[in-house]
């Protein structure tokens, strides 16, 4: 990756941003409702902030032809947008021409670039990043705001948040730039990397627990299952009821050795089994035992306040307020019941699934909340309902109630091996039926008519048949 390239775009980024800031315009700045899209926003507003400026902020799904005609009738002299733009760039360029526009991403451009000066896309990609795992939405707009000003640097752990939120070190470590942010952290002494235990729950949840709703990886014979987590974890001399973080480190590696056994015994894959010890991001500002304390569950907070609807508290969390904090850990309970249920729905009806040469649809109506669909494709991935070569596709009711559905795409490195690419083939796909979609390779959105989900399946098989068969003939070539 043309590292350098990548940071002028930041720094031209900054000096647009501060050009307006002392002009006195508020910066509109406009962010994607995960985990990542919430603290890209969350170090952007600190960025203007601390530079003496104001900013309007919004958390959005994404951005529908609707959403920026919206933003463009606020007739603001200057957007940012975070961790998404980079696929609606021509939308931008249509309604946004007369204001200057910032486009912090990491996602795949649908353009190399805009054609107006005034109009700026950073992202890593064209320089040569990988879009999943070299630098997420926070990453990017950490460079921005650590060249407006250095002391932004403070921000290095909230941009991890974002970084794990988008699961970046899926694999266990981290890669590119994002190994930038934790040198800065690590210096400021407010970043930590442990090789841990890489499941959820590391701060809020006791052992039995943290076992028993692992899902990624899944553990054979113990996720789903309670009393069989703690027969396990009694059986090996560990006390159900205790924290991860208050076991001794000669008992953390006593419970990673017969953990990994187990999984071994029990036939699971060498990609679960790599991805249950790893990089495990811990800030010593929090501490042990608050959800902030570790990258994961700080990540799956913020998840909670966007996909319920209140993105804002997310930011205000990432930015230090108290009372947003104890407000989102009800919203995180209403979360984590809600994942619980989509599991147990996926698993229950998972004989209706729909499987074609290529890929698994699964339509969920309202079973499902529509902003649980990547979620519950994952857990059909690591639950082993799905062969790990096939991508699986999760789609459930929009929850705006305009006849759409929103689907989500997950794969594996595996599968990708193959020559999948899930964004570019929903784009496609979404185009031909009158929708919006896109993503990483492995990871992509899709919002369609209901009464599309038919041709959908036939046009998406063909679709991914012409990429593996590309990939193969490539190969051959």
């Amino acid at each position: 990756m043309d590292e350098g390239g990548f940071i002028e775009k930041t720094e031209k980024a900054a000096d647009l941003i501060a050009m307006h800031v002392e002009l006195g315009h508020v910066i509109r700045i406009v962010s994607h409702r995960d985990a990542d899209g919430i603290t890209a926003a969350a170090i952007l507003a600190g960025a203007v902030a601390r530079r003496g400026g104001k900013f309007q902020l919004s958390i959005v799904k994404q951005l529908s032809d609707d959403v920026v005609k919206e933003l463009a009738s606020e007739r603001r002299k200057i957007y940012v947008f975070s961790d998404l733009g980079s696929g609606s760039m021509r939308l931008i360029a249509k309604y946004l021409e007369d204001a200057t526009v910032v486009v912090a991403d990491h996602h795949p451009p649908e353009m190399e670039g805009f054609k107006r000066d005034e109009h700026l896309l950073v992202n890593p990609v064209p320089f040569g990043a990988n879009s999943v795992r070299d630098l997420s939405g926070s990453g990017v707009t950490y460079f921005i705001a650590t060249a407006l000003d250095r002391r932004n640097k403070e921000f290095a752990y909230v941009a991890l948040v974002g970084a794990v939120g988008d699961m970046q070190e899926i694999d266990g470590r981290f890669h590119g730039m994002n190994l930038r942010i934790i040198e800065d952290g690590r210096k400021l002494e407010i970043v930590e990397i442990r090789k841990e235990l890489r499941l959820f729950g590391r701060e809020s949840r006791p052992l039995r627990q943290m076992l028993a709703y692992a899902t990624n990886p899944e553990i054979p014979g113990i996720t789903g299952d309670e009393r069989k987590a703690i027969e396990w974890l009694r059986a090996r001399g560990f006390d159900p009821d205790s924290h991860y973080w208050q076991l001794r480190e000669e008992e953390k590696r006593k419970l990673h050795d017969h953990l990994v056994l187990h999984m071994i015994k029990n036939r699971a894959s060498k990609e679960a089994i790599d991805r249950l010890i790893g990089d495990v991001v811990v800030s010593p500002k929090y501490p042990e035992g608050d959800v902030r304390h570790e990258a994961r569950e700080f990540a799956t907070l913020l998840n909670a306040t966007g996909r319920l609807n209140a993105g804002t508290f997310g930011v205000a969390i990432c930015l230090g307020d108290e009372g947003a904090y104890k407000r989102a850990l009800k919203m995180l309970d209403d979360y984590k019941k809600e994942q619980i249920e989509a599991r147990k729905f996926i698993t229950q009806n998972w004989g209706t699934v729909e499987e074609l040469r290529h890929a698994y649809v699964f339509y969920a109506g309202g079973n499902i909340r529509d902003t649980l669909t990547g979620i519950a494709a994952n857990m059909a991935i690591n639950s082993g309902l799905a062969d790990q070569d096939k991508p699986v596709i999760v789609f459930a009711d929009s929850s705006d109630g305009d006849g759409m559905v929103k689907g989500s795409a997950r794969t594996t490195e595996r599968a990708l091996r193959k020559g999948y690419h899930l964004g570019k083939a929903l784009k496609t796909v979404a185009e031909k039926l009158g929708g919006e979609g896109g993503g990483h390779a492995i990871a992509a959105g899709i919002r369609i008519p209901r009464d599309k989900i038919g041709e959908f399946s036939k046009m998406i098989d063909e679709i991914l048949e012409e990429q593996r068969r590309g990939m193969t003939d490539e190969d051959r070539g």
